[in-house]
């Protein structure tokens, strides 16, 4: 186990914002020959928050709401593996069971640090799946949870996905699998070139947001600036898709209180009108409008008020 001191000037790049003013420390976590980086901000003696990102990006997309919350809560802000400074495995090696293994792996290492308390889980997109399955599995560790469109597939996805024959669907997988492990990976000249193409693909992100999680998200290499993301995580689905039955047992094994959030304009379905809320024992659900995928930056005051308020519903 190691642990260091975080900079948050980050020399290598230019006119990065500093979103939190206190710096957290970096610990990282042997699993399985993978080294995974997570970072506590905060007095650890405080009620402890674990805030998971989603795919293709990193802890530091919490900063604005670690600040937010460190003068009364421990931030535990973990990268995933293949993501910001946590190791990348071989080939793919992404699937739901093993991320949430990590994540139990993280949770195990927390008493270390004088982190014992009973957590607060909040998970983004990917990161949100997988804290509803740590929940599911460990309720006497878990004391709430929020998902930010992390329930996985819809029923609607699902069955489109098994309108296909068995075959026609694992030809697809491997082909899409086989073209990604070939595709040579692509650079930027400059950090600047990141932050454009954050700012192209997330349109509703202001200039600072744009600047602080392109920044983080990137790393300069001999043949110019990548993302940290390894491009082999898109295949986090296997072509054996749960099922939303399955799904909605698992969601029934979760003790603690959840909520749901939404954006009104995301592309991501609608739990509460696609009947996954039914699933779970305790469950709200909020969603925003004006916000997509993103609601934790494209609506934000409104998301750490709400967030705020669970988290105090909640404390005991």
């Amino acid at each position: 186990m190691s642990t260091e001191t975080i900079d948050h000037s980050m020399s290598h790049v230019v006119d990065l914002p500093a979103i939190v003013a206190e710096k957290p420390t970096r610990h990282q976590v042997n699993h399985g020959g993978l080294l995974l980086s997570y970072l506590i901000w905060g007095d650890t003696a405080k009620p402890p928050v674990l805030l998971l990102h989603g795919g293709k990006d990193h802890c530091r997309n919490w900063d604005w709401t670690v600040a937010q919350l460190l003068p009364d809560y421990c931030c535990i802000t973990p990268d995933l593996r293949g993501h910001g400074d946590s190791a990348w495995p071989t080939g793919t090696g992404y699937e739901t069971p093993l991320l949430t293994a990590d994540l139990a792996a993280i949770v195990d290492s927390l008493p270390q640090h004088g982190i014992v308390d009973k957590l607060a889980l909040i998970g983004h997109s990917l990161g949100g799946i997988i804290v509803l399955n740590y929940a599911a599995i460990a309720p006497k560790k878990v004391r709430s949870v929020i998902a930010i469109e992390g329930l996985g597939a819809s029923a609607e996805t699902y069955a489109k996905h098994q309108a296909e024959p068995p075959a026609t669907r694992l030809k697809t997988y491997v082909e899409k699998l086989v073209k990604s492990g070939k595709r040579e990976p692509r650079y930027y000249e400059a950090p600047e070139d990141l932050v454009t193409r954050m700012s192209g693909v997330h349109k509703n992100l202001s200039p600072t947001q744009a600047r602080h999680l392109a920044l983080h998200g990137g790393r300069q290499y001999r043949d110019g600036w990548r993302w940290k993301y390894d491009p082999m995580m898109m295949f986090v689905f296997p072509v054996w898709m749960t099922s939303p039955d399955q799904y909605g047992e698992l969601f029934a094994a979760i003790e603690a209180p959840t909520l749901l959030m939404r954006g009104e304009d995301s592309w991501a379905s609608d739990p509460q009108a696609d009947g996954r809320m039914k699933a779970f024992q305790n469950v709200r659900f909020k969603a925003y409008p004006q916000a997509g995928h993103w609601l934790q930056h494209d609506q934000f005051e409104s998301f750490i008020e709400d967030v705020k308020a669970f988290l105090i519903d909640h404390k005991g």
